[in-house]
């Protein structure tokens, strides 16, 4: 059986089969671990009875989390109307976003601490309950509330998948599951969209929610059956946790991300003051965290050194991989449905296309990082610094041809009703060549992260990955909608000079009707011309986070090559 533990005193306690294995934990430092590390990153507590069961419940987290976020964002809208108050609909994903991102950097470093299985089986608790009040919700109000708690515990399940098997597996074996991990989430995310369709119109909005419930008792059931601490070794407790950062922390990320996804309509003019209050809320938060980690007796829940030196470099790629990403699956699917008219299913269709290609290239980096390193951390880290290189550089062509696709075709209106075969195949390479980069670079930040830091470091170290990931897909998203919203008032106040106000807040409102108004054909030429230039302008970051992406990729590389030729 495999056992899973921390120890406040002398570090993390791992048993097989009554084995004990023993690495210091008390308050390493991260940099440190590169020139001596004291874990045997090859150990291997993987029990051949119980650890397809124990892959059965993670991976099974990992669909649910998946699963959940696409079946939710793709019926927000039709949510909303059923319950009337569509002018809420955006809180049902901030709220998660919201308690996803603020608890995201505790779940590792708190791990260290208490132990993985209670962590596992707090956040798998908390996301099922917050599943089964979603169902039971019968006002949007209470549905928001619900996916906050689904999100605190949402947050830890794909997380600490990833530091249970970094825990079991031989480094030499971790790219192979963290591969297959990433199918398994992209295939459960392709799905989600047509099934939580399905589900809708058979069952209603709690037909969304309770499906998923036996499937969640089901995962709790297997990690409390074959997961566990080791017993009588653990002396860390709650009392042990740095809870003043973590307040602090959890208050600057969610006033950051309240920021980045606060919106309002048209003519409100308190939204900048808004804005200015929560990022003057993040700065002040922010501040006082600095300053409690500066003065703390604990263990500190997000030990600065995440941040320096080649890890700070790796997270911020990931981060800036995740602003591209999120950008493209956001911009494209409305560029298709505004400016050419394609349904909600077609245009669905074609972020297919990045779903899959995500889930290849994951699978495909994982085979590959596996075949040609040795079992040696330092090949490890050349291998997998060299991958997430050589495809931050290729991720740039794909971005690169998604715009041209977007500046390229013209609105789908009057004569003009066919996008020509040579612009398809160019705009559908575009997206896998983004998804394929996605995916290996997920896989190649993980490993990196783990043969970085050694096991003593790397459950605080995986948190910080996800958190950068998730704020890269909030700030994305959000750059984006700033621009487009921006543009979209500029251009159309412009061009309507204020003869029609009446139809001004109607397109700026419901901008996703814009297809349904009875408009003259040769204005309605003119307004989704508008409406491509400023979607077209709201993938600008995109352009920037490849610059950026680039130079900081290079950055990398030096480090890999200085590392290189150190060692020989």
């Amino acid at each position: 059986m495999v056992g899973l533990n921390t120890h406040h005193a002398t570090g993390t306690e791992l048993s097989v089969d009554g084995q004990q294995y023993i690495s210091d934990t008390d308050n390493f430092e991260i940099e440190d671990v590169g020139e001596v590390e004291a874990d045997d990153l090859e150990l291997d507590l993987r029990d051949p009875e119980t650890f397809p069961l124990i892959l059965t419940s993670l991976w099974m987290n990992t669909a649910l989390c998946a699963l959940d976020g696409t079946i939710v964002s793709t019926t927000m809208n039709e949510i909303a109307s059923r319950y009337q108050k569509a002018s809420l609909v955006t809180w049902v994903a901030t709220a998660y976003m919201l308690s996803t991102c603020s608890v995201q950097p505790l779940y590792g470093k708190i791990s260290d601490i208490v132990g993985r299985r209670k962590c596992l089986l707090f956040a798998e608790i908390v996301f099922t309950v917050g599943i089964a009040l979603c169902g039971l919700s019968s006002s949007l109000e209470g549905l928001i509330v619900a996916r906050a708690i689904s999100g605190i515990g949402g947050s830890g399940l794909g997380a600490m998948c990833n530091i249970i098997l970094s825990d079991m597996a031989p480094l030499s074996e971790r790219s192979v599951y963290m591969g297959w991990g990433s199918v398994i989430w992209g295939c459960a995310q392709s799905i989600g969209g047509p099934l939580g369709g399905a589900l809708l119109t058979w069952f209603g909005i709690r037909g969304l929610f309770v499906v998923q419930l036996p499937f969640c008792l089901w995962s709790i059931y297997l990690t409390t059956k074959h997961i566990f601490d080791s017993p009588g070794v653990a002396k860390g407790s709650w009392r042990d946790i740095d809870f003043k950062g973590s307040i602090f922390l959890m208050g600057a990320i969610a006033s950051f991300i309240f920021s980045c996804t606060v919106r309002g309509p048209a003519n409100n003019t308190s939204l900048l003051f808004n804005q200015a209050f929560t990022i003057a809320l993040t700065i002040a938060f922010s501040a006082g965290f600095i300053y409690v980690e500066k003065n703390n007796t604990k263990q500190s829940i997000l030990p600065m050194s995440v941040l320096k030196g080649s890890l700070g470099l790796v997270g911020f790629i990931f981060g800036l991989s995740s602003m591209l990403g999120y950008v493209g699956l956001y911009i494209v699917p409305l560029y298709l449905q505004l400016v050419w008219g394609s349904s909600i299913t077609k245009s669905g269709g074609y972020v297919v296309y990045a779903v899959i290609s995500t889930s290849a290239g994951s699978f495909v980096c994982g085979w590959f990082l596996r075949k040609f390193t040795d079992a040696s951390r330092q090949s490890t880290l050349n291998n997998a610094g060299l991958m997430l290189v050589f495809t931050t550089l290729i991720g740039v062509l794909g971005c690169s041809l998604m715009l041209k696709f977007l500046i390229q075709i013209e609105p789908g209106i009057g004569e003009n009703q066919g996008i020509s075969a040579s612009q398809r195949f160019w705009f559908i390479t575009g997206f896998i060549i983004m998804g394929l980069t996605q995916g290996c670079q997920s896989v190649s930040v993980m490993l990196y992260n783990v043969a970085k830091v050694g096991k003593k470091g790397q459950a605080a170290s995986t948190s910080v990955t996800f958190l950068s990931r998730s704020l890269g897909n909030v700030l994305g998203v959000s750059l984006a909608l700033g621009i487009f919203t921006s543009s979209l008032k500029r251009e159309l106040n412009e061009f309507l000079a204020g003869d029609n106000p009446e139809l001004y807040f109607k397109l700026i409102e419901n901008s996703a009707s814009v297809r349904t108004f009875l408009i003259p054909t040769q204005q309605m030429l003119q307004i989704l011309l508008i409406f491509k230039d400023a979607l077209v302008k709201a993938f600008l970051p995109c352009i920037l986070c490849n610059i950026l992406s680039v130079i900081t990729a290079w950055s990398l590389y030096s480090v890999v090559v200085r590392s290189r030729r150190q060692k020989r």
